[in-house]
C-alpha cells in the first residue's frame, strides 16, 4: 500500500501582509512554517506504514520554504517526497488542489492524508477537493484509522457537540486529519541525518500539464477600511454611565 500525505508550508502569523502598487500582496517578506494539522497526518501515515508494510510519501505545493516542511516529513519516518515549486497557489484552494490531484495522479496512492485544514487560511477545502478530482472517497475530521479485513478501512469521525460516528471506506480513499488523532513523534537525529541525504523529487508545473487560469480569478485586493479611533471615556461612574448613553442614543442611533 502506498500512503501520501499533504504537507504545506503556511504563513507566520507574525508575518505582515502588504499590497504592491499593482494590487498583489508582497511575499518577499514573508516567513514559513510547517502547517501544524499536517503532523498528525504524517504521524498517522507513518503509524499505519509500520502497520501495514507500506510507503510514505509526503507532497508540498508552494514557496522554496515547503522543502523544509517535506524534509522534517522525511525526517519523521516518510519514504521519499515530492515537491512542486509554486508561488502563486497559496491563496486558491481550487488551484492547489488541482495541482496537487495532477501530482497525485503520477504516484497513484491507495490512500491520502491531509490536515483538516490550514492554519493560515483554514478553509478546509483542499482536502476535500483532491478527492473529488481524484474520484477518491473522501472522510474528514478524521480522529481514527483502522485497517479492517479487505482493506477497508476503520473510521471514526468527529462530528458537532462531542459527537462521533464510526464508518467503513474502501481504498483508494482521502482522510482530512484531526488534532488529537495522535502524538507526533519527535525527529531522531538519526532521521534528521537521513532526510539530509534524501533527494526530493522536483516536479515543475509545466510537465503537469494543469491549466489553472480558469479556475479563479483574482480581480482585487485591498486593505481594509480605517477604523475609526476609540473614544475613551473619562470621569466618575455617574459621568461615564451618562456620556455613553448619550453616545449610543444619538451617535450609534442603537437605543
Amino acid at each position: 500500500m502506498r500512503i501520501a500525505v499533504l504537507m504545506k508550508a503556511v504563513v507566520e502569523p507574525e508575518s505582515r501582509i502588504e499590497l504592491d502598487d499593482d494590487g498583489r500582496v508582497r511575499r518577499h517578506d514573508f516567513c514559513y512554517q510547517l502547517n501544524d494539522y499536517d503532523l498528525y497526518a504524517v504521524e498517522e501515515a507513518i503509524r499505519l506504514a509500520e502497520a501495514n508494510e507500506a510507503e510514505v510519501t509526503v507532497v508540498s505545493v508552494g514557496p522554496e520554504e515547503a522543502v523544509q516542511s517535506l524534509r522534517k516529513g522525511l525526517a519523521m519516518g516518510a519514504t521519499d517526497a515530492v515537491f512542486v515549486p509554486a508561488e502563486d497557489f497559496l491563496d486558491d484552494a481550487a488551484s492547489s488542489a488541482e495541482v496537487l490531484a495532477a501530482t497525485l495522479r503520477r504516484l497513484q496512492p491507495d490512500l491520502v492524508l491531509a490536515g483538516v485544514e490550514s492554519d493560515d487560511l483554514g478553509t478546509s477545502q483542499v482536502g476535500v477537493l483532491v478527492a473529488e478530482l481524484l474520484g477518491y472517497a473522501a472522510v474528514t475530521m478524521v480522529i481514527g484509522v483502522a485497517v479492517g479485513d479487505d482493506g477497508v478501512l476503520n473510521v471514526r469521525r468527529e462530528l458537532e457537540a462531542g459527537n462521533f460516528v464510526d464508518v467503513d471506506v474502501r481504498l483508494p480513499a482521502l482522510l482530512t486529519i484531526q488534532t488529537g488523532l495522535n502524538e507526533p513523534r519527535y525527529p531522531s537525529l538519526k532521521g534528521i541525518m537521513a532526510a539530509k541525504r534524501k533527494e526530493l523529487v522536483r516536479v515543475e508545473l509545466s510537465e503537469l500539464g494543469v491549466d489553472t487560469e480558469h479556475l479563479v480569478e483574482t480581480i482585487e485586493l485591498s486593505y481594509p477600511p480605517p477604523r475609526e479611533r476609540a473614544h475613551m471615556l473619562e470621569g466618575g461612574p455617574d459621568a461615564v454611565v451618562g456620556e455613553l448613553v448619550t453616545l449610543l442614543r444619538e451617535k450609534e442611533k442603537v437605543l
